[in-house]
């Protein structure tokens, strides 16, 4: 065999060598970041819902109010 084809080769078994590591470079990152778990939203929940309980009632005391213009 002449040295081009075997360098040609090898030249390409390195490049799928190198191919595989980078894909399981990305699998392992993919596996950590589904590992990892969201902030906890709960408070953020209720928080809301307490916004939306004060909002109701300010509806209904600027309901209540009488228009002053309409008199």
């Amino acid at each position: 065999m002449d040295i081009k084809i075997i360098s040609g080769i090898v030249g390409v078994i390195f490049t799928f060598g190198a191919l595989f590591v980078q894909v399981g470079e990305v699998l392992n990152r993919l596996s950590a970041l589904e590992a990892q778990s969201g902030p906890d939203m709960s408070v953020i929940q209720q928080d809301i819902s307490t916004l939306q309980k004060d909002t109701a009632v300010l509806r209904t005391k600027i309901d209540k109010l009488e228009n002053p213009l309409g008199n």
